[in-house]
This record gives structure tokens, C-alpha cells and sequence, in this order.
């Protein structure tokens, strides 16, 4: 029995990217159907395939071929159920301005509440 696969595609907010793809995957013989999101950085397609784990395997190494031939390599594919999602992973450190206790991790708001919660190190 074949089954109808719908996956939802998000680009991280790159619209032009997400554009690109659609284009490139339309070109492709097996999409039933394929259209973006009102998001704009959201693709929605529907494939036919035997299981879903197929489904989702071939779309993510078509994606990943994509971003290699098009020298994308810093992107990443990552899967969660049946959406993937297509960015550039970051550190916390780069997208936070928390601070962080060198010793456990914990994070903090301000230098102060770092002086204070590494005193409970007996630092």
C-alpha cells in the first residue's frame, strides 16, 4: 500500500532560501504536491512513499544534495516528526546574553547574580 507523506519544510526565516528550494523540489518528478506556508519561510509537500521514515529520508538527502551543490555547507538538516527545519545551527552563547557559571553552567542575568551563585561553589 502506498501511502501519502505530507512534510512541512521550515527555512529559519530565510525566504529566499525556502523560494529556491520550492523551485528545486518542483522540478522533481515525485512531488504530488508542493506550496509555501503563509509564513513564507515554510514549504508544505506531499509525497507518495511506502512509510514515512522513507519519505523523510529521501526529501532530506535531496535537501542535503541541494545545499552542497549550491555551497551551502554550514546549514544544517534537522528532522523532528514530519518537519524539518533548514539553518545554520548556533551556540546559546551567540544567540543569548545570558551569563554562565564556568563551574556548573547555570545561567544568569546580570555579573552580579554570577558573583553571587558562584559563592555557593566556595569560590
Amino acid at each position: 500500500m502506498v501511502n501519502v507523506v505530507e512534510i512541512l519544510i521550515n527555512f529559519a526565516g530565510d525566504v529566499f532560501l525556502a523560494k529556491a528550494v520550492k523551485d528545486y523540489l518542483s522540478s522533481k518528478g515525485f512531488i504530488l504536491d508542493i506550496h509555501m506556508t503563509s509564513n513564507k519561510d515554510e514549504i508544505s509537500l506531499s509525497i507518495q512513499e511506502i512509510n514515512i521514515r522513507k519519505g523523510i529520508k529521501l526529501v532530506k538527502e535531496i535537501l542535503r544534495n541541494y545545499l552542497d551543490e549550491h555551497n551551502l555547507t554550514k546549514y544544517n538538516v534537522t528532522e523532528f516528526e514530519n518537519i524539518l527545519t533548514i539553518g545554520i545551527p548556533k551556540e546559546i552563547e551567540d544567540i543569548s546574553n545570558l551569563l554562565m557559571c564556568e563551574i556548573c553552567g547555570w545561567r544568569l542575568n546580570t555579573e552580579e547574580e554570577l558573583l553571587v551563585h558562584r559563592r555557593t561553589h566556595w569560590i
